[in-house]
Formats: C-alpha cells, sequence, structure tokens
C-alpha cells in the first residue's frame, strides 16, 4: 500500500497541509526542529491512534488549539486498485467520561469515541479528549476494525531501546507490532492484565491477612475470587499471547538474519530469541512450538512452580508479563556487550524484516517510515539501507543532509517551520542524488507551489507535478 495523499491539521507544529506523495521511496529534508519527524508520527498516528513518541495526545495539538485531525488517502496494493480514505481527530472537550476502554498497546486506557483525560486516561476532571475516526467516511468504534487499514512499520532514533532498554520496551514492541497485524492480539493482552490485576490484589489479600494472622488458606476475599479461578483466566488468555509470540518470532527469524547480513556486509548471525515469562525450572530446551496447549501446560506448571514465591512476595512471577527478548550477534549479548553502532544496525535490519513480514502476512507492502536513519551510518551501509527501503511499494524517510542520500532517487521535499514544499524538477525527471549533492539542491529550487501562511488554507504539494 501507499499513502498517497496526506492531510494535517493542527498537528505538532502543522496549521493546515496537504501532502501528495508518490510511490516508492520518499526523502524529507531540512533542518532539525523544522517537522519532519512530525510527518512520520501523523503517520503513526493515523495507523494505530496512538503516537510512538508520547504518551500524551494533548501534546499532538498545535499551540494555542483545542482540536488536531488526521486524513490520508491510501492506495492499495497486490493488484487492487482500491482507494480508502482514513479520518482520525481528537479535541479537548466537557465534560469528561468515566468509561475505559483499551487502546492499540493493550495496556493503556481510552477507545477512539470515548472521553479521556488529558493523560489519555479517563477521570471525572472537567478537560477531556474525545477522539473520533472514520473510513470511507464512516463512522468507527472498535479498534480492532480500524488497526491494519493502514500499515506502517516505522523507526525512530529512541527505538534503540529495543535493545539497551529494559524488559517493558520489549514487551511494548512485541505487543504493537503483532498486534497491528493481528488485532486479536491485543484483546488477548486486555483481558489477561484484568485477570492478572485480579490474581494480584487477591495474592496481596492473602499477604497481608497473613500477617495480620488470619488463615491465608480459608475462603478467599470477598470479591476477589479464588486464586484457582484467577488461575484459569490467566492461563486461557496467557498461553495464546505466549503461542503468538514464539509464532512470530520463529517467523521473523530468517528474514532478520537475511537483512542484517545485507546491510553488515558480514557474515555474522543476527537472532532474536524468545525469553518466555515461564519458571526456570519448567522450562523446555526448545519453544514448544505455536500449540496453545503446549503453552497452557507450560505455562500451568510455572504457576504451581512458583505457588509460594507468588505468595510470599504477593505477586504473580509467570507468564507473558515477565517476557523478554535476547539479541545476538553471533555469541554476543547485543544489549551487554554491543557497542551503539551494532545496535543501531540491528534495530534497523529488525524493522526492515518487520515490514517484511507483515507484507507477507497481510499480502500488503507496509509504509515504510525512516526518522534520521542515514547518519550515524558509513556510506556503504547507507547505500544498503535505502536499497532495502526501496523494495517496498513506498519508504518515507528523514535526512538534514542530501550528502546522505548518495546513490539513491527519491522523490524529495523541504520541509521548512511546518512547511512542506517538493523539489519538483528532481522528482519529475528522476534526477539521481549522486555526486556534489550540495550543488544538486542548489539547482534543484523548490517548487514555486504557494505555502499554507494561514490555519484556515489548505495546500495541495506534489512530488509529481
Amino acid at each position: 500500500m501507499i499513502v498517497s495523499s496526506l492531510r494535517l491539521r493542527n498537528f505538532r507544529n502543522y496549521a493546515a497541509q496537504e501532502i501528495l506523495l508518490p510511490p516508492g521511496l520518499v526523502a524529507l529534508t531540512g533542518d532539525n526542529g523544522q517537522g519532519k519527524t512530525n510527518l512520520l508520527e501523523a503517520l503513526c498516528v493515523l495507523a494505530t491512534t496512538k503516537s510512538p513518541l508520547v504518551e500524551r495526545d494533548r501534546e499532538l495539538i498545535r499551540w494555542g488549539e483545542a482540536e488536531a485531525r488526521l486524513a490520508a488517502d491510501i492506495e492499495l496494493s497486490a493488484g487492487r486498485t482500491q482507494l480508502r480514505t482514513l479520518e482520525y481527530g481528537w479535541r479537548i472537550e466537557r465534560p469528561a467520561s468515566t468509561e475505559r476502554v483499551p487502546v492499540a498497546d493493550g495496556f493503556a486506557d481510552g477507545e477512539p469515541g470515548t472521553s479521556l483525560g488529558l493523560d489519555g486516561k479517563s477521570s471525572g476532571r472537567s478537560a477531556s479528549m474525545v477522539r473520533e475516526m472514520r473510513a470511507g467516511g464512516v463512522p468507527q468504534s472498535a479498534l480492532a476494525s480500524w488497526l491494519g487499514q493502514l500499515q506502517v512499520v516505522a523507526f525512530f532514533p529512541h527505538d534503540l531501546a529495543i535493545i539497551s532498554g529494559e524488559p517493558g520496551e520489549r514487551r511494548r514492541f512485541l505487543n504493537l507490532e503483532l498486534g497491528k497485524s493481528r488485532p486479536a492480539h491485543f484483546a488477548d493482552m486486555a483481558r489477561y492484565r484484568r485477570a492478572l490485576q485480579q490474581r494480584n490484589a487477591l495474592l496481596k489479600s492473602l499477604l497481608e491477612n497473613r500477617f495480620r494472622g488470619r488463615n491465608a488458606l480459608g475462603p478467599a476475599v470477598e470479591g476477589l475470587g479464588t486464586l484457582s479461578e484467577w488461575n484459569r483466566q490467566l492461563i486461557a488468555c496467557g498461553s495464546r499471547i505466549l503461542a503468538q509470540r514464539a509464532r512470530f518470532l520463529r517467523e521473523l527469524a530468517p528474514i532478520v538474519a537475511e537483512v542484517h547480513r545485507d546491510l553488515s556486509g558480514r557474515d555474522e548471525l543476527f537472532q532474536v530469541r524468545y525469553a518466555a515469562g515461564i519458571a526456570a525450572g519448567v522450562r523446555a530446551a526448545e519453544p514448544p512450538g505455536e500449540s496453545d496447549d503446549n503453552w497452557s501446560a507450560l505455562f500451568s506448571a510455572s504457576l504451581e512452580a512458583n505457588h509460594e514465591s507468588d505468595t510470599r512476595r504477593g505477586t504473580t512471577h509467570s507468564g507473558p508479563h515477565r517476557d523478554d527478548l535476547i539479541f545476538r550477534l553471533g555469541e554476543m549479548d547485543l544489549r551487554r556487550y554491543g557497542s551503539q553502532g551494532q545496535q543501531r544496525l540491528a534495530v534497523l535490519a529488525l524493522k526492515v524484516a518487520l515490514a517484511r513480514w507483515v507484507a507477507d502476512v497481510t499480502g500488503e507492502s507496509p509504509v515504510l517510515l525512516l526518522d534520521d536513519a542515514l547518519s550515524e551510518l558509513d556510506a556503504t551501509r547507507r547505500e544498503r539501507l535505502l536499497a532495502q527501503a526501496a523494495r517496498f511499494a513506498q519508504s518515507v524517510l528523514t535526512a538534514t543532509d542530501l550528502k546522505l542520500l548518495e546513490g539513491a532517487t527519491p522523490a524529495l521535499f523541504c520541509v521548512e517551520a511546518g512547511r512542506v514544499a517538493s523539489f519538483a524538477d528532481t522528482a519529475a525527471n528522476g534526477v539521481s542524488v549522486a555526486g556534489d549533492a550540495a550543488a544538486m539542491a542548489e539547482d534543484a529550487a523548490p517548487s514555486s507551489v504557494s505555502v499554507a501562511q494561514t490555519p484556515a488554507a489548505d495546500v495541495v504539494l506534489s512530488a509529481k507535478s
């Protein structure tokens, strides 16, 4: 799929803008702080209803405004000519609702169409966030039906935390990337989290009763149910999550190894290993395959093995909420011993491989988004990454220096102070960004397309003109 048109109103530093994007490689160029990353973020928000960069949706609304809107026209690939239009908006409104529902990461609160507090959670305070989304002009209320209508895979510099950060970063990666292609995963995560919260509340109450001298093995705490009941619910949802994650990583493994070899130019095996949140004493030598039943038996044995520890500490020590990923380059643990350059290349390989996996699973090439991905790579690896990006129906990247694009033939857009202009003559003529890039930039003056000067104006810019 490709995004043929992106429209923004009061989003970040954009007052009102429409950009016509061509297929293939698209480069957003300009100085830092001008709004290049904001365009990639807008595509991510349209795809998932959540920003990958901030938690509070209020921060996405242009300063001084109370509402933001995004829209895109999407052309499907795979031999189809279908055009779909997505519209997503959110505004600050009173009064607030107290309804709580899951969103894209499976852990936060608030679905489009519900009222939320400024922190993205429901509250009884006066200000609330109301979301609206439409597909083809038809209002949408279910997140599951929204996800997948625009498939994007994005790299941002902070994604290095997938390797260098805490396990929660890696679980968030698993939840988001699995859920975008298989939305049922989010529903499983929401049910699992509710069961986990109830089980932990029961364990905590049993622990408090023990300290107070009461019989912790007697009747369950009123309103919390018995431990065995919550175990059954936890296992039912958790085993599906464990199986889905294991399958995902098994399918991704050969792709990520191939992409990393291509980007690095070295015959080193890059692996992403699944460290399931299962008690060490019951872990199998090899993952138990993709069967829910196999994972159910393993999860059940792990809960039993950790029973004493759970009741003594008042919390649950087994399950998907304890999962982790191990990244290895050869025999080296990249998180502990890898350089920042090695970690960066590994995450880039992971993202490109993920985009290829999405294309295999959905039958639609996702839009690959690369934010400042080229600046810390040497010339050879930049060329290889650009070649990988060019394999997708559409890839959009940012760069501060045209020299970083040498050897490629992208459609060029210049971003300055929340306004976008196309290098129309360069894109139309297919001139390679090779040789003296600085001279090319001087010769390829931006097209004489008027840019919005007032918030009310919508401007159309095209790299095809």
